[in-house]
């Protein structure tokens, strides 16, 4: 392959290729075309990212570092993939190197350029952010909480949440419970009524009453 970039242009495949020709041609000169030798590091691990990178042709490592000092090979990526996507919605520090394996072509736009980009040009803009969006979306669905992905300028940690422990039934305890009791007395009072033991007298006929009239 020469090792030139003569009249470089934009694919027109990958997430550039929803754009009509006049819009990557125009946002083509938002950014900046540049070659990729055999060692050259395109982006180092560690190191704060705010662009977005495009790959034209040739292929490049992506690798990682372990606690053991090893590197891990994340990916190889080849002509239309994409690095630094992430960075355009949450720029930080790159989560791995970036290597050309061999003579590449590339082109990388700084994130707040491809900003003016969408807002000089909101129709094409709402094409890439709606792509952009669904490239992030496929790569989480994806995602291997060991493995990084594609995208080198940020880790998303995956956080397990464990399901609540399921409620034990309480258990329902049948208590019999006795009352005593007590014997009621009721005591009832009353009068009894008075009888008169006086009685009255009756005459003796025979008795002497004194004399008696007429007599």
């Amino acid at each position: 392959m020469a090792e030139s970039l003569s009249r470089p242009t934009l694919p027109s495949f990958s997430w550039i290729g929803h754009l009509k020709e006049d819009d990557r041609e125009l946002l083509s000169s938002y950014g900046e075309f540049f070659p990729g030798h055999p060692g050259n590091v395109i982006i180092e691990e560690g190191a704060m990212q705010t662009e977005v990178f495009v790959v034209i042709s040739g292929e490049l490592d992506v690798r990682a570092k372990q606690e053991d000092g090893t590197e891990l090979l994340l990916a190889r990526v080849g002509p239309g993939e994409t690095l630094g996507e992430i960075s355009l919605f949450d720029p930080g520090p790159a989560a791995a190197t970036v290597t050309a394996v061999e003579f590449s072509q590339l082109w990388r736009i700084a994130d707040s350029d491809l900003m003016q980009f969408m807002t000089d040009n909101p129709g094409a803009g709402n094409v890439l952010l709606r792509t952009l969006a669904s490239i992030l979306a496929q790569r989480l669905r994806q995602m291997n909480p060991g493995v990084f992905g594609l995208s080198t300028y940020a880790v998303v940690d995956a956080v397990e949440e464990k399901a609540p422990a399921p409620l034990e039934p309480v258990p329902v305890v049948e208590e019999t419970v006795t009352v005593p009791l007590e014997p009621v007395t009721e005591t009832v009072s009353y009068e009894s009524p008075k009888i008169s033991r006086k009685t009255q007298a009756v005459p003796d006929p025979d008795a002497d009453l004194g004399p008696r009239p007429g007599m």
